[in-house]
């Protein structure tokens, strides 16, 4: 899947290339161009998430749709149960703060400063990259980063870890849970953004549940794009306010009451949301997986 994935996607900007330096023979045949052209940027991040991910998932999918069930839809879902995802995602946005200032605040030993600094230097690199993307005031440009950013992430890399990875990984684990955290780490180092590496391995635990519970690809993959879809509505707020991209990220310590009304009621919904799922529409509880 990674090679067949980033084999397309190469080829791709290979061609975009060779038609710009066409295009202007005088233009360097260089791979910044996609970094100093934000549409250029935008464009090859969408190829990235549909070659990288949707296709080579939904090629193994189709290559094995007869021997392993991927991408798993049986089990029904209510409007009650969307319901509790938004919610469980928007209440656990304090807590996601807090835990992502944590980690950026991590400190390797003095032994490790070589990886620190490493590990710096890509974030910053994709602070760049995502600064460039996110600061948008149109509506047409909104509309579009919802699409890149939220959309097209959230059925892409939900075909892959929770559709694919979980799906393999189940067949040679049969603890569950170890399953889960295995992948959710794997769905965090894969963004290869370490100072956030913490936030993003609980989402992936989390999208990990809602898909075991729910036995249906949809709740994980409308989970993920609540998570990237808010991040991009409040970067668009924030533009259009004139609020540039290093003060929207700056964090502000809240009261303490705040924390922990944000993890009471995220427990509250997804309880609940765990609950709903072992239900059948007469009220009868199914037997436990």
């Amino acid at each position: 899947m990674i090679v067949l994935g980033t084999s397309i996607q190469l080829v791709l900007m290979g061609l975009v290339l060779l038609v710009m330096k066409i295009m202007n023979p005088d233009s360097p045949l260089s791979f910044s161009f996609f970094q100093e052209n934000t549409a250029a940027l935008k464009g090859i991040l969408l190829m990235s998430s549909i070659f990288t991910f949707i296709v080579p998932a939904w090629t193994l999918y189709r290559s094995e749709s007869r021997v392993n069930r991927y991408f798993e839809r049986t089990g029904n879902i209510s409007l009650v149960q969307y319901l509790l995802v938004f919610a469980s995602m928007l209440c656990f946005i304090p807590m996601m703060s807090l835990i992502a200032h944590w980690n950026e605040s991590m400190q390797l030993p003095d032994s490790l400063q070589g990886i620190q600094q490493w590990m710096r230097s890509s974030e910053d690199s994709a602070a760049v990259m995502t600064k460039q993307i996110v600061e948008e005031s149109t509506w047409l440009g909104l509309f579009i980063n919802l699409i890149i950013l939220a959309v097209v992430p959230a059925i892409g890399e939900e075909m892959v870890f929770r559709g694919c990875l979980q799906h393999i990984f189940g067949r040679w684990i049969t603890n569950k849970h170890v399953v889960i955290w295995l992948v959710a780490i794997l769905f965090s180092a894969f963004h290869l953004q370490f100072f956030g590496f913490f936030p993003r391995l609980l989402l992936g635990a989390f999208f990990g549940y809602l898909y075991i519970w729910s036995k249906n690809i949809y709740l994980p993959i409308f989970g993920h794009f609540i998570n990237n879809a808010s991040a991009t509505i409040t970067a668009f707020y924030y533009t259009r306010k004139g609020i540039s991209f290093e003060q929207m990220n700056a964090f502000e310590q809240e009261p303490f009451w705040v924390y922990l009304a944000s993890l009471i009621f995220t427990v509250i919904f997804v309880v609940l949301y765990y609950r709903s799922t072992k239900k059948i529409p007469h009220g009868a509880r199914l037997e436990e997986d």
